[in-house]
């Protein structure tokens, strides 16, 4: 496809452009996101139209110009095409400096287009066209659903809490009855999917506990014929041999229990149980394993 015939196809998508879907397709600007973007500076910059006379090329810039707080405020909804800013033009002219261009056409890392990515907004009460960095959308949506978060949890009655330690990706935390839980993305969706959430991961949490002190057991019987075996080795009783393939059966279906329970939780990291119960996992495994490989189950 020609280059201008693209730009100008390209423009009269964006212009024509509506809401697609709510959660990543539109923002919300209140008085507190406002503020946040002024001590963040997140910036919202109007975009400029303008034309290349001999081509009659559309183009789109950037305003440097401040956009006061009772234009910021509002909701917003993106168009579909994402920028990225010319630092320079391209000697092919089909850009040039200053110029927002189409961030799917060929990209070239030698300084003359910016690495940073820019989304579209238009405010849905004006119909004005905002530029803003993709990662500040990323930080205000964050943001947001932090926000949401900690009212949603405050009127289940959990306190709130903040750390200090600059490596989390969130500050802030509640206390369930058996967990640490990050009020971050992930707790956002699950809460979303479920109030009930934290109410489920407790009761989670109680019956995995439940289940790894029964292995308490499984493990002093385990520790017993692995003690035998130590000591008798291939003298080691027709008995006392079918007696360990059972118990070695029996653990391996707690274990089993023990794996299809954890799946249930699989890649959540957002929360830390107060008794990880560690040890007595690991005891349990290490004999199981080792029964295992000894009896060639």
């Amino acid at each position: 496809m020609h280059f201008a015939y693209a730009i100008i196809s390209i423009s009269t998508f964006l212009f024509s452009t509506q809401t697609v879907g709510q959660e990543n397709n539109s923002l919300s600007i209140t008085k507190d996101i406002c503020k946040l973007m002024k001590e963040k500076d997140l910036k919202l910059q109007r975009i400029i139209h303008d034309t290349i006379i001999e081509t009659r090329r559309p183009l789109l810039f950037m305003s440097n110009e401040l956009v006061n707080d009772d234009e910021i405020i509002g909701s917003y909804s993106a168009t579909p095409i994402t920028y990225r800013y010319a630092r320079r033009g391209d000697r092919r002219g089909k850009y040039i400096e200053s110029e927002l261009v189409d961030s799917s056409l060929e990209y070239n890392n030698d300084g003359s287009l910016s690495e940073t990515i820019y989304s579209i907004y238009k405010n849905d009460s004006s119909g004005k066209l905002y530029a803003v960095k993709d990662e500040s959308i990323k930080y205000i949506s964050d943001y947001a659903k932090t926000n949401e978060l900690i009212k949603i949890v405050q009127k289940q009655g959990y306190k709130v809490y903040q750390t200090n330690e600059a490596y989390y990706e969130n500050y802030y935390f509640i206390k369930s009855k058996t967990c640490e839980i990050k009020l971050d993305n992930w707790t956002f969706n699950e809460m979303k999917k479920n109030t009930s959430y934290i109410t489920s991961l407790d009761n989670y949490q109680i019956k995995l506990k439940s289940l790894v002190q029964q292995t308490v057991l499984h493990s002093k019987n385990l520790d017993k014929f692995l003690g035998l075996y130590r000591i008798q080795k291939s003298k080691m009783s027709t008995a006392n041999i079918n007696a360990w393939k059972n118990a070695t059966t029996q653990a391996q279906k707690l274990n089993d229990q023990l794996s299809k329970l954890g799946e249930q939780y699989a890649g959540n990291y957002s929360f830390t149980p107060f008794d990880q119960m560690t040890g007595l996992r690991r005891h349990f495994t290490d004999n199981l394993g080792a029964s295992k490989g000894i009896l060639s189950m």
